[in-house]
């Protein structure tokens, strides 16, 4: 028999009395101290600034729309002006007068050596006549067709001499140079709009937007006033 006094075991499970630990601390959460967004607020966009150019998706500019109606209509004036259409009637005057020239003097040397008549009045060598007329025709031809075509080619500003004396001159719809192949196309679509003394052509640069005979539909030319 012990005589001395039982406590009870603190590692006991049978005891009535166990030994508290503290609870260890939840743990932290990784957005703990970060601040949150309000959940009913959408996040802000920052609007372009005044000189700022809106962009599309992966930084790329957004496409500019082309123009339309009176801009697209000045966009397409832009190579010079072309209500000129009165100096385009003195500057053809003056050009025709030029360009026959050559012709006449070709008639006045060519044609009368050749077709001079014969003692009784008929031509003292008829096949000599038929072939001064055929050299003639193509000598004239020729001569007309270099002074429309191959002058304003050479030419600095693309100008015949009456466009330098009026102040115009021929270009593209674009606004550059003409190529001697557009100029022949010009030259030669004269046949169209030559019809009852030029007056087709007249009324085509009439009624058209840029003052267009048809040769210059048809070429994609403009004949506009010089800027000098």
């Amino acid at each position: 028999m012990s005589t001395g006094e039982n406590r009870p075991d603190p590692g006991d499970p049978r005891s009535g009395t166990r030994e508290q630990h503290p609870a260890p601390p939840p743990p932290r959460s990784h957005t703990e101290g970060r601040p949150t967004a309000d959940p009913g607020s959408a996040p802000k966009q920052r609007e372009p600034g005044r000189h700022e150019v809106p962009l599309g998706r992966q930084g790329e500019a957004a496409p500019v729309p082309p123009p339309t109606g009176a801009a697209a209509v000045e966009r397409r004036t832009t190579p010079g002006d072309v209500n000129v259409v009165w100096r385009r009637i003195a500057q053809y005057i003056i050009d025709s007068v030029i360009s026959g020239i050559g012709a006449a003097l070709a008639f006045a040397v060519a044609v009368p050596l050749a077709a001079a008549p014969g003692p009784e009045g008929s031509l003292a060598q008829p096949w000599l006549a038929t072939i001064a007329y055929t050299a003639f025709t193509v000598l004239a031809v020729a001569i007309f067709l270099a002074y429309w075509v191959l002058v304003p080619v050479m030419s600095v500003k693309g100008q015949t001499l009456g466009m330098m004396l009026m102040g115009i001159r021929v270009v593209r719809g674009d606004g550059t140079r003409v190529s001697a192949a557009r100029h022949l196309v010009r030259v030669l679509l004269f046949i169209v709009d030559g019809i009852l003394s030029g007056l087709v052509g007249l009324l085509v640069i009439l009624g058209t937007e840029r003052n267009q005979r048809v040769g210059d539909l048809v070429a994609d030319t403009l004949v506009v006033r010089t800027r000098d």
